[in-house]
C-alpha cells in the first residue's frame, strides 16, 4: 500500500512539473468510487495531447493582444493626424500675426479694394487699377502664405519679380494653356497636378502657319522635342510631362465614383491602373449605378435630339419630386458639341425653375464644362440617331468620353437613340460607352438572391448564419476597389463594420502583413474592422461571438433585417418614347363619339 501511494505522488509529482497542476490535485485528492475512472479514461494520451495542442495554440494566439495593440495604434494615428493639423495651423497663424504689420494691414486692404474695382478689366481706369493691386500685393506678399488665384488674374495682381514664390502649384493642368506662363516664372518649384486622358487646350481654330511663324520667330533656341510641345493645341501638363519625363508619378487611387462607374475609365484609359476605393454609405447608395436609356422616337436635328432632351427634364423633375434624393446635385453632359445641354439647360429654367436648379446644383454642359467637378448623379446625352452617327477617332474625343463617363458619384444614366448594331464598327468610343452600360465588368457578377451563397468558406457561412440570425443586415464578398472585404455589417444612419474571417491555413504569417497593409488602406478611407481566426473562432465561439456582437453594438449597428442589402447588379436597362401620340386616329373618333356621364 505505501509503494502505491508514492507511485501516485512521484507521478502526480511529475504531472505537476509537467504543467498541469490541477489535473495533479484532482488526481491526488479524488478517490475513484466507480468502475470508471473518469480522470484516467482509456483515451488520457489523446486528451493530454490535445491539451497541450489547445495551450499551445492559446499562447500562440494573442488575440487579446492584438486587440489590444490595433485600439492603441488607431488612437496614435488619430491624436497624431490631429497633432500635425494643429501644429500647422497654429503655425501659420503665427506667422500670419508676426508679419501682420500695420502697414501688411494696410497693403491687403488697398489690394482687395483695388481687385475689386478692376471688375471685368474693361473700364477706363482698369489699369490704373491693376497696377494699384500689383503695387499693394508687393508690399503683403511676405506676409501671405498662400496665394489662390486664376491664370488671368496672376499678371494683374502679384508683382513682377521671378521666384517670388517657393512654389507654384497649376491645379488642372491638362486644361492650362501658356496663359499659365506667367505664373510659372514666378516659381522657384512647380509642381503640376494633371491628366493627359482628360480635356486638353483646343487650338484647332488657330491657322497652322501662323502657329509656325510664331514658332520659328520666338522659339529657335528650343530644343526640338520640347518646341513641339508649345503648340497652343498642348497643355501645360503635355509639356511638363516631356521636360521632367524622370519626375512623374502617377496618383493611383480613385475616391469619386462607386466601381461600375469608373470602371469606364479604368479598363478604356487607364489600363486598369487606377483603384477605386470609394464605396457609398447607404444612403448615397443609388442601385442600379447605371441606367441605360433607348430613346425610342430619338433623332437629331442640327445638334439637338429633343426627345432625348425630353426625357432628361422629365426624369430631373422626377428626381427633384423624390424626398429621398432632395440632396443629390445633378449634372448633364452633352457628347457632341453644347446646344444640346444649352436646350436642356432652357428648358430646366423654365419648367423646373430656379430654385429646384440651385438646390440639386445642376449643371449643364460638354465634358470641358464638368473636368474637375462631379455630381452625385449625371446625365449622359448620346444625341446621335441612326443614319447620322459618323466615327470619332481624334484623341480629344476620347478625353471628352473620359470626362464625361467620370463625373457621376452614385448614378450615370446613358440616354442614347441609337442601338448598338447601327453604330460602325469604327466608331469605337461610343460602341464601348454603350457596351460598359450593359456590362461594365468584363465578367460581370450575377444577381445572388440568396447572399449566403456568395460565402467563400464553412467559416464565413457560420459568422453569416449567426449575424442574420439575430437579425443583423449582413451583405458577404464586398468589393471596395481592387479589395475585396469578407462581410459587411450595415446599420442605421449609414453605421457599419467590415468583417474579415481568416482561415488559418490561408492566413498565416506569410500573410499577415499584407492583410494589415490592405487593412489600413482600408481604415484611410473610413473603414473599421472586426476580424476573428477561424481557429479563435473554434476553440472560443462563445467569447469571439460576444465580442462580434460588442462590437456592432458599440459602432450603433443594431439588427434591422437583410431585406434591403442591395443585389450583385449594376445595370438598369429602359426603353422608352418621349413623345406618345395616338397611333390611330379611328380610335379618336370613337372616343369622340361616346357620351361619358361623369
Amino acid at each position: 500500500m505505501k509503494s502505491a501511494f508514492a507511485d501516485i505522488q512521484e507521478i502526480c509529482s511529475r504531472i505537476e512539473k509537467s504543467g498541469a497542476e490541477k489535473y495533479a490535485e484532482k488526481l491526488r485528492t479524488q478517490p475513484a468510487n466507480t468502475t470508471v475512472d473518469s480522470l484516467l479514461p482509456d483515451n488520457w494520451q489523446v486528451a493530454w495531447r490535445l491539451r497541450r495542442l489547445a495551450t499551445c495554440l492559446e499562447k500562440a494566439d494573442a488575440r487579446e493582444e492584438l486587440k489590444k495593440l490595433a485600439r492603441e495604434r488607431n488612437i496614435a494615428e488619430t491624436l497624431l493626424a490631429k497633432t500635425y493639423r494643429d501644429i500647422v495651423v497654429k503655425r501659420t497663424w503665427l506667422k500670419l500675426a508676426e508679419n501682420a504689420t500695420p502697414d501688411i494691414r494696410a497693403a491687403l486692404e488697398a489690394f482687395r479694394t483695388a481687385v475689386s474695382k478692376i471688375g471685368k478689366g474693361t473700364g477706363k481706369r482698369a489699369t490704373i487699377y491693376r497696377q494699384n493691386a500689383r503695387n499693394a500685393s508687393e508690399r503683403a506678399n511676405q506676409a501671405i502664405p498662400c496665394w489662390i488665384m486664376p491664370h488671368w488674374r496672376v499678371s494683374e495682381a502679384l508683382p513682377a519679380q521671378f521666384g517670388c514664390f517657393d512654389l507654384v502649384i497649376i491645379d488642372e493642368a491638362s486644361q492650362s494653356d501658356f496663359s499659365a506662363l506667367p505664373a510659372l516664372l514666378r516659381a522657384k518649384k512647380v509642381l503640376i497636378v494633371g491628366d493627359d486622358k482628360q480635356v486638353s487646350p483646343d487650338g484647332g481654330f488657330i491657322e497652322v502657319d501662323k502657329i509656325k511663324n510664331l514658332m520659328t520667330r520666338y522659339l529657335t533656341n528650343q530644343i526640338d522635342i520640347f518646341r513641339a510641345q508649345m503648340d497652343p493645341g498642348q497643355s501645360i501638363y503635355d509639356l511638363f510631362k516631356v521636360v521632367f519625363a524622370q519626375s512623374g508619378t502617377m496618383l493611383k487611387e480613385h475616391f469619386g465614383c462607386v466601381g461600375p462607374i469608373i470602371e469606364y475609365s479604368k479598363r478604356e484609359v487607364y489600363n486598369h491602373e487606377l483603384k477605386p476605393v470609394r464605396l457609398p454609405k447607404a444612403s448615397e447608395r443609388l442601385d442600379p449605378p447605371l441606367v441605360d436609356v433607348l430613346v425610342e422616337d430619338g433623332f437629331r436635328k442640327g445638334d439637338v435630339n429633343l426627345p432625348e432632351v425630353r426625357f432628361i427634364v422629365d426624369e430631373i423633375k422626377k428626381i427633384c419630386a423624390d424626398e429621398n434624393m432632395h440632396r443629390r446635385t445633378i449634372g448633364v453632359v452633352s457628347l457632341l458639341g453644347d446646344k444640346q445641354a444649352l436646350k436642356i439647360w432652357e428648358m430646366l429654367e423654365t419648367e423646373l425653375g430656379h430654385e429646384e436648379i440651385k438646390c440639386h446644383e445642376i449643371a449643364c454642359g460638354d465634358a470641358r464644362t464638368f473636368q474637375g467637378k462631379e455630381r452625385d448623379i449625371m446625365f449622359l446625352s448620346m444625341l446621335v440617331s441612326p443614319g447620322d452617327a459618323h466615327a470619332q477617332t481624334r484623341d480629344s474625343t476620347a478625353q471628352r468620353f473620359n470626362v464625361a463617363a467620370s463625373r457621376a458619384r452614385d448614378r450615370m444614366y446613358l440616354v442614347r437613340s441609337i442601338e448598338l448594331d447601327q453604330l460602325s464598327a469604327n466608331d469605337k468610343l461610343r460602341r464601348n460607352l454603350i457596351s460598359h452600360f450593359t456590362t461594365p465588368y468584363s465578367q460581370d457578377e450575377q444577381r445572388v438572391e440568396n447572399l449566403r451563397f456568395l460565402c467563400e468558406s464553412d467559416f464565413e457561412k457560420e459568422v453569416y448564419d449567426i449575424l442574420t440570425e439575430r437579425g443583423y443586415r449582413v451583405i458577404p464578398q464586398v468589393k471596395v476597389g481592387e479589395y475585396r472585404i469578407d462581410m459587411v455589417v450595415e446599420g442605421h444612419n449609414d453605421t457599419r463594420l467590415a468583417i474579415e474571417c481568416d482561415g488559418d491555413r490561408y492566413h498565416g504569417a506569410d500573410r499577415w502583413e499584407d492583410d494589415m497593409n490592405r487593412q489600413r488602406i482600408l481604415e484611410r478611407v473610413g473603414w473599421q474592422f472586426w476580424r476573428s481566426f477561424a481557429s479563435a473562432f473554434v476553440r472560443n465561439r462563445t467569447e469571439v461571438i460576444d465580442d462580434l456582437i460588442a462590437s456592432l453594438t458599440e459602432r450603433g449597428i443594431d439588427p434591422i433585417g437583410n431585406n434591403e442589402a442591395p443585389r450583385s447588379i449594376h445595370t438598369e436597362r429602359r426603353r422608352v418614347v418621349a413623345f406618345p401620340v395616338v397611333e390611330e386616329a379611328a380610335d379618336i373618333d370613337v372616343l369622340q363619339s361616346i357620351d361619358i356621364t361623369l
